[in-house]
């Protein structure tokens, strides 16, 4: 970004001005050639601020589906979410709607996606009045019977098959993790192997060999007060993966808060949805497997990491 013509007195050849019109000038570079103390936390306060979230942002949005925008499900979910808050519809009705009553022309995992957007619908009325917790609670814990089903299913079918195994973990309290299993079920239904480790039980032997397993780890962060266990997590994490094999994925209400502290904990992502955040973890691998397969030819390994196995 650059100033208008004009705009002030010219500088002095070698001089750099910081991104985002700060008022500090960078060190002359035909100085001492390093940035001094103040010069360089305007910098790290530019990239760890306005960059980062930025970036977080469009790598979020960009592979979000929103299927509450698409008017091809309008009336299911409106249909949907009457029968979770039933107690007279079964479990197999609730199942047999996600077959016969959406969409027939879209992929599978699509039902999964279907089911986040459920629940995205029914906080937003729990938050705006529109039903009473009772509602919320019925359906959470439909949602969770559907997701258990469901996961069985996919499993079975890819039961014997080597694919990458992915870590999902919250922090020690962490009560909501209805989202962490619905990402659990998108990764079973695209064949990778997973295993989640809830609040309960985020530290330990457990979580340590669950941390030494695997390719990609996500982190479910709901609490905003549960921060100092967010970090205790993080720090297992890198103590235990010090080369950084697996990367670091984090998604959640306090996540999309927090976002310059994720940055400065070396968080690798921030996602908002399970589509984003499986969408990301795949590039992540794949990458990784494109740079041990061709070492030394990043560009190639890039261009395979983009392959988008998500978009039908």
């Amino acid at each position: 970004m650059t100033g208008e013509p004009g705009a002030g007195p010219p500088e002095s050849p070698g001089t750099h001005r910081p991104p985002g019109g700060s008022k500090g000038l960078l060190a002359p570079t035909a100085a001492a050639g390093y940035l001094g103390s103040g010069d360089r936390n305007e910098l790290r306060r530019i990239i760890q601020g306005t960059v980062a979230s930025m970036t977080a942002e469009k790598l979020a949005t960009r592979y979000d589906v929103g299927l509450e925008h698409d008017r091809d499900y309008d009336g299911a979910l409106a249909t949907f979410c009457d029968l979770l808050v039933d107690p007279k519809v079964s479990l197999p009705a609730l199942r047999d709607f996600l077959r016969t009553g959406l969409p027939q022309e879209r992929p599978d995992f699509y039902r999964i996606l279907f089911l986040e957007t459920t629940a995205r619908v029914l906080g937003r009325k729990w938050v705006e009045d529109d039903c009473d917790f009772l509602d919320v609670t019925i359906a959470t814990a439909r949602l969770q019977e559907i997701i258990r089903a469901m996961s069985a299913e996919f499993r079975d079918i890819q039961l014997g098959r080597t694919m990458p195994h992915v870590l999902l973990v919250c922090p020690a309290g962490e009560q909501h993790t209805l989202m962490l299993h619905l990402l659990g079920l998108l990764f079973d239904a695209l064949g990778w192997t997973r295993q989640i480790i809830d609040g309960r039980a985020a530290s330990g032997a457990q979580l340590e060999s669950a941390i030494e397993q695997a390719d990609v780890i996500c982190i479910g962060w709901s609490n905003v007060r549960l921060r100092g266990a967010f970090t205790d997590l993080v720090r297992t994490i890198q103590r235990l993966r010090p080369d950084k094999q697996a990367p670091i994925v984090a998604g959640g209400v306090a996540a999309l808060d927090c976002i310059d502290f994720l940055v400065s904990l070396g968080i690798d992502c921030v996602c908002d949805s399970v589509y984003s955040a499986s969408r990301i973890c795949e590039c992540f691998y794949e990458f990784k497997k494109a740079s041990q397969q061709a070492p030394g030819h990043g560009r190639a390994a890039v261009e395979t990491a983009g392959n988008d196995w998500l978009v039908p």
